[in-house]
């Protein structure tokens, strides 16, 4: 069902105006999902392993302003989107984990929106260090800064006083 992809750093494979109909499995790597308000970046999400949904909705055809590069070379694995439902009208099972896997994007979701009302940037920092501590020391330091809605240098600030 799923096929191996290889991603290289800087490709896109979202933006507002083209979303395959795909959920990819990172297995290694690490991708990022953004918009662009005012010729700015903000960083929504960064993950090293884990699934991406499109960012176009399959079933309702909803456009977004979400765009998914990698930061650096990925590997991991795709399915198409009508596949799996042509291939869950056969078995249910696969439905079902499809919406799993729907739910799970949703959790992660409203943990980012939460964290995200933390108004003490330096509790936002201790937040998100608990959930997701292979991410913070790795060199995206404006991403993640964006990510967590804390000025660059305020953020260096920040983790040379949690530094190990």
């Amino acid at each position: 069902m799923f096929v191996h992809k290889v991603f290289k750093k800087g490709l896109l494979i979202s933006t507002p105006d083209h979303s395959y109909p795909e959920i990819y499995f990172i297995e290694e790597g690490l991708a990022r999902g953004y918009f662009i308000h005012d010729e700015v970046e903000y960083t929504s999400w960064i993950l090293q392993s884990g699934f991406v949904l499109p960012t176009t909705s399959f079933f309702s055809k909803s456009r977004s302003i979400e765009y998914i590069d990698f930061l650096k070379d990925s590997s991991g694995y795709a399915i198409n989107l009508q596949y799996w439902k042509d291939q869950g009208k056969l078995n249910p099972t696969l439905l079902i984990l499809l919406l799993e896997l729907y739910e799970e994007n949703i959790q992660g979701i409203k943990l980012r929106e939460q964290m995200l009302r933390i108004r003490h940037a330096e509790t936002r920092f201790l937040f998100f260090k608990a959930l997701f501590p292979e991410l913070i020391n790795l060199p995206i330091h404006k991403i993640l800064a964006s990510l967590l809605a804390i000025e660059a240098k305020y953020l260096f600030t920040i983790k040379r006083k949690y530094r190990l």
